[in-house]
């Protein structure tokens, strides 16, 4: 069994048992560090083969997306921003920049944070928005603990971010937040105010 293979005793079932006393959930095991599988026992080798899992999975499925994918519908921004989240089991904060067709210029991770709370700084956004020169914008978090309803947190974040762009001329598109095998939108909640809800389409302008 597994067991056997990565510590040469004990048995697979020995293996499962420490790991659901370890792990709530097997992203937790899949996301822990290194340094953190060698203290549950494995291998310095083997921990850091089993700590690459995640990140090797995200930049695949990013590669399948090629460099700049067209994400000027919400189905398709929703696909994409799913990729991000494969295995990460905290909050995180990303924010995906647009041409003025609708196609990616990057995504900029913009906090790490607990696991049901991620510091949003409305200057990161700004910055990296003015320095990728992007027209179009998509902010998009998870929610680990797989809630869908956004937050008061959300939506207030979502319409400070819409306040601040558009003396930018920049538009956000949506926020997006990917919650277990969901992707739920806010403006399509109907949470964002009809008036700042007329931002601009990609390929428009």
């Amino acid at each position: 069994g597994i067991w056997s293979y990565l510590h040469g005793d004990g048995t697979a079932e020995e293996f499962k048992a420490l790991l659901r006393q370890r792990y709530p959930a097997p992203q937790y095991f899949l996301e822990s560090s290194a340094q953190s599988l060698e203290r549950f026992g494995m291998s310095r080798l083997d921990a850091f083969y089993y700590s690459l899992i995640p990140a090797m999975t995200r930049t695949g499925l990013s590669q399948h997306w090629g460099p700049n994918p067209g994400l000027d519908s919400l189905k398709a921004a929703g696909e994409y921003v799913r990729t991000l989240f494969v295995g990460v089991h905290v909050e995180r904060c990303y924010l995906v920049m647009l041409d003025g067709r609708g196609r990616l210029i990057r995504s900029a991770l913009l906090q790490r944070g607990a696991v049901d709370n991620a510091p949003f700084y409305l200057e990161q956004v700004l910055t990296v928005t003015l320095q990728e020169e992007a027209q179009f914008l998509v902010l998009a978090h998870n929610h680990p603990g797989g809630t869908r309803s956004p937050s008061r947190e959300d939506i207030v974040c979502t319409l400070r971010t819409i306040n601040a762009c558009t003396p930018l001329q920049v538009s956000l598109l949506d926020h997006l937040i990917v919650a277990a095998d969901e992707v739920v939108s806010i403006r399509q909640a109907g949470l964002i105010p009809a008036m700042l809800g007329r931002a601009a389409q990609p390929g428009n302008r």
